[in-house]
């Protein structure tokens, strides 16, 4: 298989399908909410969950059987019904309409794979293993959550404003790369979280 290709991609307001509404469906819908994504069900039944959703108006539900035409302007679809033939069935028509499509632990089945997610703020580590062992890559991002906990959140927004700093001011490029790069350090990090620390120390006593 060709290697894959890591991306992070904006999905606002894009029409993202998922297949299926049972817990594995949640599961995996839950993660294109918090994309802002236009989550469109396609399911006879839904789990009480999914049906709260509904409700809320954060995802709609289309109450049939899967057909081809609900494909119609997608970007995406999540097959997750638990069906090896449904799912097949998605992933074809997903095919003829160069759709990606990502079929629930079917990997021969996928255009994508969910990775696992570090997630502090803005800063996002994804970890793949192309499918072969979601287990192995859960440990590995229990592994990479202690080392990047969330003291990278409040350093990261403020790496962000400086960089931004620099920009409106025409910091020339070279001083500014070599200057940012330096910022970014662990040693940068050490002392930020180390006054971040003594200051929430400080308003804790006073």
């Amino acid at each position: 298989m060709a290697a894959l290709f890591p991306m992070f991609l904006r999905l606002e307001g894009r029409k993202c399908v998922v297949v299926g509404a049972g817990t594995i469906a949640t599961q995996k819908l839950k993660s294109l909410q918090d994309c802002a994504a236009n989550v469109q069900v396609i399911a006879p039944e839904a789990n009480p969950e999914i049906q709260a959703l509904v409700r809320d108006g954060t995802v709609t539900w289309t109450q049939t059987e899967f057909k081809v035409e609900h494909l119609a302007g997608a970007l995406l679809v999540i097959a997750a019904t638990g069906n090896p033939a449904v799912n097949e069935l998605v992933y074809r028509a997903a095919q003829e309409q160069g759709i990606l499509c990502n079929a629930v632990d079917e990997p021969d089945s996928c255009d994508f794979y969910y990775p696992a997610v570090v997630r502090q703020g803005d800063l996002q580590i994804a970890i793949s293993t192309a499918g072969k062992s979601p287990a192995l890559a859960q440990r590995i991002r229990k592994e990479l959550e202690a080392q990047f906990d969330s003291s990278y959140i409040a350093w990261l927004n403020w790496l962000g404003t400086v960089r931004e700093m620099f920009f409106k001011r025409g910091v020339q490029a070279g001083l500014r790369n070599k200057t940012l790069h330096q910022m970014a350090s662990r040693k940068v990090f050490e002392r930020f979280k180390a006054s971040s620390e003594r200051r929430i120390r400080a308003e804790r006593s006073s």
